[in-house]
């Protein structure tokens, strides 16, 4: 019996035969290419189906270790699922992100960068029946 090594006369290959077709779809292979979905991203602005944009939160109820760690994992995990050119702008930093988002002289970079969705303006029209805006005639 014989031993592949790296001073072998010949390489025998894979004893893995697969004679049946294909039953890959080329057609799919754009959809799966992370490049081609950021450049799509760049273009439209519209991320693809599927994908949460994260949010910041507020952990003043984190109360023991446990909570705190699962805190902290899921930030990290959050700021893992944000986009290679943003996280560059942070240094691939979570902690420089954190202060970013801590000064709000950065709020407009913030909204460029798709991370603050804009507050949308209340409905014009007939305040009074709509519970919760503001009426000019309430006293």
């Amino acid at each position: 019996m014989k031993f592949q090594h790296a001073y072998s006369d010949s390489f025998r290959g894979s004893d893995l035969e697969c004679p049946e077709p294909t039953l890959t779809q080329q057609s799919f292979k754009e959809d799966a290419d992370i490049n081609v979905l950021l450049e799509r991203f760049k273009v439209t602005g519209v991320l693809p189906q599927g994908v949460v944009v994260p949010s910041y939160g507020d952990f003043t109820g984190v109360s023991d270790y446990r909570t705190a760690v699962e805190a902290i994992r899921q930030a990290e995990n959050a700021f893992t699922d944000l986009p290679a050119n943003v996280r560059q702008r942070f240094d691939n930093d979570p902690q420089k992100f954190m202060e970013f988002f801590n000064d709000e002289k950065n709020k407009d970079e913030a909204t460029r960068l798709g991370l603050v969705v804009k507050a949308m303006d209340p409905p014009k029209g007939d305040a009074e029946r709509r519970e919760g805006y503001p009426t000019d005639q309430a006293k």
